[in-house]
């Protein structure tokens, strides 16, 4: 059904629902379930919107070090699945060098293994945008931003641009493993 649904909205040149953007459940529940709004503040707007654009760099360059990951199992032992969530590739790659090797990978992994973590947060912790209310002395008022979570931990534009800089260093050490295995060709 959903493959049929795909193919119709691509024949009919339909465009996504709610445009091209990310947008938050709560919206999504509020519009098709009026009577039921959710108690999460929604983030579809400004304050949010950098945040997201960031955790989605954050999760492409995961996505990288994964592949990487990937192919240093796969040298490691051919015959091994590589299909596998960056975690349990990291967990595989110490199982099959323990005892081998305990200069540089360990150190490396380790790195990786926090690049992994901090992607998880990223991925499953959605961000809550606290606003309070603020009267204007000439009447009215407007929602003001105050605070912006990420899970439960206060979460700005500087947190995912160093989450995004750990991703590029756990691809970068993650490459750098996967050189170490290189075996170099000799020339005649």
């Amino acid at each position: 059904m959903v493959q049929r649904a795909l193919i119709l909205r691509r024949m009919t040149n339909e465009s996504p629902r709610y445009g091209i953007r990310a947008i938050a459940w709560s919206t999504v529940q509020a519009d098709r379930y009026p009577d039921h709004r959710p108690d999460t503040a929604y983030w579809d707007d400004g304050e949010a919107a950098e945040l997201n654009r960031l955790r989605g760099l954050v999760v492409v360059q995961a996505a990288e070090t994964e592949a990487v990951l990937g192919r240093i199992l796969s040298r490691l032992d051919p015959a091994a699945r590589t299909d596998q969530p960056a975690g349990r590739l990291v967990h595989n790659i110490r199982q099959k060098i323990d005892g081998f090797c305990d200069t540089e990978w360990p150190p490396a992994l380790d790195l990786i293994d926090a690049a992994v973590r901090r992607r998880n947060r990223v991925v499953h912790d959605s961000p809550t945008v606290g606003r309070v209310w603020r009267e204007y002395a000439t009447g009215g008022g407007a929602w003001v931003h105050v605070v912006t979570m990420l899970g439960d931990d206060y979460c700005d534009t500087g947190t995912l641009v160093d989450d995004l800089a750990l991703q590029q260093d756990a691809t970068a050490a993650a490459v750098e493993l996967l050189n170490c295995l290189t075996v170099p060709t000799s020339s005649p």
